[in-house]
């Protein structure tokens, strides 16, 4: 058997499907590169995501309905949570709806080797005021991380994260969530969208399953979802197009979506120029340091796990600046939550009150 495979793989690569493009780190978008997303979140979109192999072409230049996703590539040291990462290389940021009706900023940290580009982690801040996470994965290595580098058929690779998060130090409301992916290039050609035509154009294919378990008072309630999900990348220019399946599909050349997202602009920017102050937001002993990027008007909440508001502890105009105020000091057991609301931006982060 092992004769034949051999012998298969020596007839394949002789066929002009050899001149099929591979992607390196080299082929990586660059610090300082934005693009726009034009997204459409609509129950069922009808696409057509064709066969697997190549080369094929697929046009995806029809006109979007939905909002506006900006990506861009940082320095971390320019990211809210670049010092948890110190070795990584460059930042994914995104903003907009990131799951479903979940609204928010996620900043995705990575490194790269000769053959391979390794997810270190990522800082997901949603604009719901306890739904932020920080995910560092240690220790970690191409057979355990999501590698997808270098990019050419048959490439694969597997992710897996588990977590517990206690919403409360007693325990009384837990969320455990456990992640997989297993992802492989199916398929190359050309592809084009509202921003450009891309002549060799790869694509992946990505099954995702996530299984949520919310426990309250130990009574435990099971979300369980299931997709197929695709993305087309270009040298130099990173996702062009990507495509959700609805939950639970089976059919991997499906053409019925939950959601589609396609590129409508892009530009790689020389020299970016560097931020005047990174946003900081720490809690030492009583105090909590911050300081704020722009001038104006600040409010600064404290939120309880449930998600109520518990106290304002600022509203009004602060200038740009290191800052610092008292916690309350009347605040009972329990995890807490500080939101920052200023004109450059939002910052948060979460406390912890043991008696």
């Amino acid at each position: 058997m092992r004769k034949i495979l051999v012998l298969l793989i020596s007839v394949l690569a002789a066929l002009p499907l050899v001149a099929q493009p591979v992607f390196t780190a080299d082929n990586l978008p660059e610090i300082g590169y934005e693009a726009m997303f034009k997204a459409d979140t609509s129950e069922e979109i009808i696409v057509d995501v064709g066969a697997t192999g190549g080369p094929q072409t697929w046009d995806f230049s029809r006109e979007v309905f939905g909002e506006s996703t900006p990506f861009e590539v940082l320095d971390p040291e320019d990211t809210p949570a670049g010092v948890l990462f110190p070795d990584a290389e460059f930042t994914y940021h995104l903003a907009g709806t990131l799951i479903d009706t979940l609204s928010g900023e996620i900043w995705q940290y990575y490194k790269t080797t000769s053959t391979e580009m390794l997810m270190l982690g990522d800082y997901i801040e949603s604009y719901h005021p306890i739904l932020d996470s920080i995910k560092i994965t240690h220790n970690y290595e191409p057979d355990r991380m999501n590698s997808v580098f270098p990019l050419q058929m048959g490439a694969q690779w597997q992710d897996f994260f588990h977590t517990v998060d206690s919403l409360d130090p007693t325990g009384v409301f837990t969320i455990e969530t456990t992640s997989s992916s297993s992802s492989r290039v199916d398929a190359w050609g050309a592809v084009i969208t509202p921003a450009d035509s891309f002549d060799e154009a790869l694509r992946y294919v990505t099954y995702d399953t996530t299984d949520i378990i919310v426990r309250i008072m130990a009574v435990p309630d099971t979300i369980l979802s299931r997709t197929i999900n695709y993305t087309w990348v270009a040298a130099d220019v990173g996702p062009v197009m990507l495509i959700t399946s609805l939950e639970d599909e089976i059919n991997p050349e499906f053409d019925t979506a939950s959601s589609y997202r396609v590129l409508t602009s892009y530009e790689a920017i020389a020299e970016r120029p560097e931020p005047e102050l990174a946003p900081l937001l720490r809690i030492a002993g009583d105090q909590m340091l911050f300081n704020i990027t722009q001038s104006g008007n600040v409010e600064l909440n404290i939120y309880d796990a449930a998600g109520c508001r518990r106290d304002v502890l600022y509203r009004g105009a602060l200038s740009a600046g290191e800052h610092s105020l008292p916690l309350p000091s009347d605040l009972p057991r329990g995890v807490y939550f500080i939101r920052i609301n200023t004109s450059g931006g939002i910052l948060s982060g979460k406390f912890v009150v043991l008696d």
